[in-house]
């Protein structure tokens, strides 16, 4: 693909930065699916983060001056994309996947969203799960910036980070994103993007979102929710001007709990990765056994199954 030669008044104003971790074999087509984008003035920052598999030797391959290429040791998302951050210079900067897979409008209606609504700091979209042999429906995520938030502070899924647009300089007010926190920093990212600025989701879907087995494990999803748990900790003391407590700490804290309280967050874990699971069999095509597993996820967690239904149904 070529790309288009831009003159001095159409300079990029969209860096879009993606970090990659054995991103093959679906790392080209995330790529190609930004250099196909119908809005032309973007720009690309992609982070090896130590990929082992053939990621490095694809990304070096690219002939395309819009895209900068940076390889470092392996040091976990977080590091790769402040290291990302820092040569991301552009008013807006966009999110994006190594597996995943935009629909060509995606930057256009964002960028014109960012600039129709100078209030919101970060938006969204809607989000089409993607699994080995087709496209699942769309997982609805709330629109308004009080829903998303207050979602978020329950430690309730209302953004996905892959299709996010923000304002590159409240990003960068803000700290960029967790510098050792976990594995995890979106959720940080959110709620303090929230506090500073106002959040929204794009009704349509403009990304698919791949599903497959990957790290989803049960190390992995604990991982998962120790990190949300955190984050929300963290928001919960900036609004009451508490303290901030160290990760090292709070888990402590955590691990002190009643055998009950521990019992329940275990029970909250294996649901949501057997719904995960099951989102993955259902869209590769094992159907007895993707709802066997949604059966045991509802089981675990009625609440969050009940709750999961109702999204489906546009009822909550």
């Amino acid at each position: 693909m070529e790309p288009p030669v831009l003159s001095a008044d159409l300079e990029p104003d969209v860096s879009v930065l993606m970090t990659v971790y054995n991103g093959m074999p679906y790392l080209a087509d995330a790529v190609e699916s930004i250099r196909g984008q119908t809005y032309s003035r973007w720009k690309m920052v992609i982070v090896d983060d130590g990929s082992t598999d053939e990621s490095g030797d694809y990304l070096d391959s690219l002939d395309d001056p819009r895209i900068t290429v940076i390889h470092q040791d392996n040091a976990g998302t977080a590091v790769a994309s402040n290291h990302g951050l820092k040569l991301c210079e552009t008013e807006f900067l966009a999110r994006m996947d190594s597996d995943d897979i935009c629909d060509p409008t995606r930057l256009e209606k964002q960028v014109a969203f960012l600039r129709d609504h100078p209030n919101v700091g970060l938006v969204g979209s809607q989000i089409v799960p993607r699994g080995a042999q087709k496209a699942g429906r769309v997982i609805p995520l709330a629109t308004d910036h009080e829903s998303i938030y207050s979602q978020l502070r329950k430690g309730q899924h209302a953004m996905c980070h892959p299709t996010i647009l923000m304002r590159t300089a409240l990003l960068k007010g803000i700290g960029g994103y967790w510098k050792q926190h976990g594995m995890f920093d979106a959720w940080d990212m959110f709620l303090r993007m929230g506090e500073v600025g106002e959040l929204a989701n794009l009704p349509e879907p403009l990304l698919q979102y791949r599903i497959h087995t990957g790290s989803i494990n049960g190390k992995h999803m604990r991982k998962l929710q120790a990190s949300i748990e955190f984050a929300c900790e963290l928001a919960r003391r900036r609004e009451e001007n508490l303290p901030e407590i160290a990760y090292e700490d709070y888990f402590a804290q955590r691990a002190r709990a009643g055998l009950l309280s521990r019992f329940a967050k275990q029970v909250n874990v294996y649901a949501l990765l057997q719904y995960r699971l099951a989102s993955i069999d259902l869209l590769g095509g094992h159907r007895l056994r993707g709802y066997a597993r949604l059966a045991w996820s509802g089981l675990c967690s009625p609440g969050r199954s009940v709750n999961r239904l109702l999204r489906q149904l546009k009822l909550a």
